[in-house]
């Protein structure tokens, strides 16, 4: 009797070994799968993760410019100029009009551009200058950046600096027989002005 029950008893302690290293393969299996899943995920998202280099734009007078297309279709890109931490000063499709400083929640890419030879009372004089304007309606005659009427957003403030401190922030990029307009990005790329902000993602 003791006998049986002894050998009952090694085959009731074996099977459950047997099961519990069967549960703790499955288990190992389990973590190895999450860790490695994880791992996957986190490359994935640094593919999408956004890189920056310098301080977002907030002081006044400052420039923001992306060459971001509109709707994802047209290559016009848009630029502002800052007015303070929260707000631009900027010539949108309905006019000029003060806006939320908030780029960074909208924008693929961003500079943050300053102009060369200016002082930061002329930079935010400059701000002040477009913000006047607010209200005037939008410039949709692109080569016309000698009206004072109407404004799109990079003739805006290429008219602030030139008409204030006759610094033209404009190039010869996109000159043709009917003008010489100027595109967000020339800002950037102007002699006049450096970069001190990007932004991508």
């Amino acid at each position: 009797m003791e006998s049986c029950l002894s050998k009952i008893m090694d085959i009731q302690v074996k099977s459950y070994f047997e099961r519990k290293n069967k549960f703790m393969k499955k288990i190992k299996y389990v973590i190895a799968l999450c860790l490695g899943m994880m791992l996957l995920f986190g490359n994935a998202l640094s593919c999408f993760a956004a890189t920056e280099s310098g301080t977002y734009p907030t002081r006044k007078g400052t420039i923001l410019v992306t060459p971001d297309a509109y709707r994802n279709l047209i290559p016009t890109g848009h630029a502002a100029i800052v007015l303070s931490k929260s707000q631009v000063v900027e010539a949108l499709s309905d006019g000029v009009g003060v806006h939320k400083n908030n780029w960074k929640t909208k924008k693929k890419k961003i500079y943050g551009v300053s102009v060369k030879g200016t002082t930061t009372a002329q930079d935010a004089s400059a701000a002040n200058w477009c913000k006047k304007q607010a209200g005037k309606s939008y410039n949709f005659n692109y080569f016309n950046i000698n009206t004072r009427k109407k404004f799109y957003c990079s003739q805006l403030i290429y008219a602030a600096f030139l008409d204030k401190y006759n610094v033209n922030l404009n190039t010869s990029a996109y000159k043709t027989p009917l003008g010489n307009p100027i595109h967000p990005m020339e800002i950037v790329n102007s002699s006049n002005t450096y970069t001190f902000y990007q932004y991508k993602k």
